[in-house]
């Protein structure tokens, strides 16, 4: 039995029922980082406005195109775990790369990156079925 429907028990304490529901999105997901440390933290961070501004420019730009790729979810991170000096990291999923945007110099390479690399595919659902 998969997921939908099975019931369990954690440590004896209430029943927990696991549901699973349709993807809302088709085409993929873009993780962008909006991470902010303290002062003084021991790594930098990406920051929640910078981070802010990119996703925002992103979504508003894949619109735009109306490209494949704008039916993919661009959405809030907290740490990727790459802490750039400079830029804010993100993620283009399904793949396997980090990568570091200044969110200025670089978000048009991000727009292209991202239409080559979930623009024009089948949904997400159905590469992860075939």
């Amino acid at each position: 039995m998969g997921l939908r429907g099975r019931r369990g028990r954690l440590s004896g304490r209430r029943e927990v029922v696991v549901e699973s529901k349709p993807v809302p999105w088709k085409h993929g997901v873009v993780l962008v980082c909006m991470n902010e440390r303290a002062p003084g933290a021991g790594k930098p961070s990406c920051g929640r406005a910078r981070g802010t501004e990119l996703k925002g420019w992103l979504k508003d730009a894949l619109r735009a195109e109306g490209s494949a790729g704008a039916e993919c979810r661009v959405l809030n991170s907290t740490c990727l775990d790459l802490c750039p000096d400079n830029g804010v990291a993100v993620a283009i999923l399904p793949g396997d790369e980090l990568l570091v945007v200044d969110p200025e110099r670089d978000r048009e390479a991000l727009k292209e990156r991202v239409q080559r690399q979930l623009g024009g595919r089948r949904g997400l659902l159905g590469r992860l079925r075939s």
